[in-house]
């Protein structure tokens, strides 16, 4: 296995052992839940199930690669500069990812988490895992620090375990909500991650519906579908 196989593989495993640690963890603490532990139990699974769905769908939807019909009707393709990697003329918010080594329509970032481009065809399902993935961090956070203030540190190793998922779902929570923030903005701006960053001089801006309407589809923007 080589250097760039291990690069792949490295981010999934340590978001598999993230889960499988914070699950062992609540299963050790609800081993005899009561009437509301598992209404809440029922709904943290469902948020994860939604979690895990919206993975498998952004890491196996391809985002988009320009063809001839994508500058059909541009009025600007004349302008617009030729991959010097593909070879193709670039429709509007087009980017070569040089991860994926081919042009990404409206290309967002290569993400490493799921080992895939966020581009047009696949930000929905990018956004309701970034989403999805902030509630269940709320909830695993919600669920462990309650166990704490019911249950105070007593010395027994089972509660530095349970200290240590607590602040773990923590971290979690504060990264995801703030990346979450940031992709609302974005998508309310009309903007992707790349345009930002660059700071490039097109804007695509229009009224907030339409830009949600833009990235996320008509209809419910957080149903991944």
């Amino acid at each position: 296995m080589n250097f760039n196989q291990l690069w792949v593989l490295a981010p999934f495993s340590i978001v598999i052992l993230i889960i499988a640690y914070l699950e062992i963890m609540m299963i050790y603490i609800f081993i005899y839940p009561e009437e509301k532990e598992i209404l809440l139990l029922i709904l943290h699974h469902l948020l994860l199930l939604a979690v895990i769905y919206s993975f498998y769908k952004t890491s196996t939807t391809k985002p988009g690669t320009p063809t001839q019909t994508d500058t059909e009707g541009d009025p600007l393709t004349t302008q617009r500069k030729t991959c010097k990697f593909c070879q193709h003329n670039k429709p509007v918010r087009c980017h070569h990812c040089r991860q994926c080594n081919k042009c990404i329509l409206r290309m967002d970032h290569h993400c490493p988490w799921v080992n895939n481009c966020i581009g047009q065809n696949n930000y929905k399902y990018f956004f309701c895992l970034v989403f999805y993935a902030t509630l269940t961090s709320v909830v695993y956070f919600c669920i462990y620090f309650n166990k704490i203030l019911k249950n105070p540190p007593t010395g027994n190793i089972d509660t530095y375990f349970i200290i240590f998922a607590a602040t773990l779902s923590f971290t979690l929570m504060i990264v995801l909500f703030l990346f979450l923030a940031f992709h609302t903005k974005l998508i309310s701006n009309n903007q992707t991650t790349l345009e930002y960053f660059e700071k490039q001089r097109e804007h695509y801006n229009k009224d907030i519906v339409s830009n949600f309407n833009e990235f996320l589809g008509p209809g419910c923007w957080l149903i991944p579908n």
